[in-house]
């Protein structure tokens, strides 16, 4: 792992996970170190790899060999926690959002917990949650086996909506529109070692988001967002699913984001 020499830190320290992968992520740093943040980066890079400018905006920089590895992560940012206070842990990609929740709990660090990341990461999970609050859903639920599918299915009918449950996105969501093409779908994520799969019947609607930004408890901003064309036509060239589809439903709203002090965007 690759380490840097630590310089003085003021005020707010922000552990940010992958400073540089995708692009993208530089604007978060850069937004950190504009408002005053010190921006301590966690990422898979060499140091040497990070151009001069995101450099610049960072006082140290750690590499590791994975973000997602639990115990890594967290024997890195107790390293960092020796050397200086930390105040935040941050991750902006879905499929770091879950460690970023274990590593902050280990290190006793502020913000989004293990249960509201595994309810925004979590479909099934969070329709419950929803379902619970009063809040109407698509009938869905969390399979792990061909026997649960196909009861569902009966249950239900057709058509459904397959997505693997650690899929980012609507990476691998799948349509099925009848008893044979569940089974060939089961058969291509059982092909690629998929061990539990979210199952939604499928709804036609317009999809819609309506988001909060929230700090101490309370809403700062909110504002609401439509999808032309939908999200799901979007991310079927994406998909290498046998055939890629959307789940929507007509009145309800699509959550699926934590803001980044601990409280669930709610709708």
């Amino acid at each position: 792992m690759g380490r840097t020499l630590l310089g003085s830190m003021p005020s707010v320290n922000v552990v940010f996970v992958e400073p540089s992968f995708p692009p993208t992520q530089r604007n978060f740093v850069r937004g950190l170190a504009d408002v005053g943040a010190t921006v301590i980066g966690i990422g898979e890079s060499s140091t040497d790899a990070l151009d001069e400018q995101l450099k610049s905006w960072m006082t140290h920089y750690h590499q590791v060999p994975s973000v997602v590895d639990v115990g890594v992560m967290t024997d890195t940012v107790r390293w960092i926690q020796d050397k200086v206070w930390v105040d935040r842990l941050e991750a902006t990609i879905e499929a770091h959002t879950m460690t970023a929740a274990q590593v902050r709990e280990n290190c006793t660090i502020p913000g989004t917990s293990v249960r509201t990341a595994w309810l925004c990461r979590d479909k099934p999970s969070m329709k419950e949650a929803l379902r619970a609050a009063g809040v109407p859903t698509a009938a869905s639920t969390a399979a792990h086996n061909a026997a649960e599918v196909y009861e569902f299915a009966d249950t239900i009918g057709y058509p459904l909506i397959l997505k693997p449950r650690t899929g980012a996105g609507a990476l691998d969501t799948t349509r099925v529109d009848n008893k044979a093409e569940l089974e060939a779908a089961l058969g291509w994520f059982g092909g690629r070692g998929v061990e539990s799969i979210a199952v939604e019947e499928f709804v036609e609607g317009h999809e819609g988001f309506y988001d909060t930004i929230c700090v101490n408890g309370y809403v700062s901003l909110d504002f609401v967002s439509h999808y032309y064309p939908n999200v799901r036509r979007l991310g079927c060239g994406l998909s290498a699913a046998p055939r890629a589809g959307r789940s929507g439903q007509r009145g309800t709203w699509h959550w699926d984001h934590c803001d980044p002090y601990g409280m669930v965007l709610r709708s």
